[in-house]
């Protein structure tokens, strides 16, 4: 992955892009939905944390509204 060029996941119900941006404390990986233009930085901490996560943690998560 370069900054310059996002990597695409994407299937039937979502696309996003990934790239690795760096800030003054340290990298992070930003995740953007081109379809709203929203996006999120997450630290190594943050994403390791999802990896603690049960899959009914991430169904509850999907099953929310979002803003």
């Amino acid at each position: 992955m370069s900054d310059d060029e996002p990597v695409r996941i994407a299937n039937e119900f979502a696309e996003v892009e990934l790239r690795i941006v760096d800030t003054r404390n340290g990298q992070r990986l930003e995740i953007r939905l081109p379809r709203t233009g929203r996006s999120v930085r997450l630290c190594p901490v943050e994403l390791e944390s999802l990896t603690w996560q049960s899959p009914e943690w991430y169904t509850a998560l999907l099953e929310q509204q979002p803003e």
